[in-house]
């Protein structure tokens, strides 16, 4: 085996894992967002930014819920990185113990 290959998954399990720490902070802010929306006081405004502007939010519920979702799909792709991530380490193990074997 060349290094060609290993450089390769070398370079797979580095993007891989900086899209995980990404969709980990969005994760991380999103439940940061939902759990203040959650202890606004009643009757306070509450602006969601479209595009370059803030809007005022109507339905907080429906906001809620729908950075909930946000935050559960963000989740299932977070899972399924780890999955991916975990398969590209034990193939860099495979592929530097048959590259240190020949």
């Amino acid at each position: 085996m060349t290094a060609a290959p290993l450089e390769q998954i070398v370079q797979e399990l580095q993007h891989v894992a900086q899209q995980l720490v990404s969709v980990q902070t969005q994760i991380r802010e999103l439940e940061g967002t939902i759990d203040h929306l959650k202890n606004q006081v009643a009757g306070n405004l509450v602006y969601q930014q479209v595009g370059p502007l803030l809007v005022q939010v109507d339905d907080l519920e429906a906001l809620q819920q729908s950075l909930s979702e946000t935050c559960s799909q963000l989740s299932n792709h977070a899972d399924n990185l780890e999955q991916k991530e975990k398969e590209l380490r034990s193939s860099y193990e495979s592929a530097v113990k048959q590259f240190e074997d020949q």
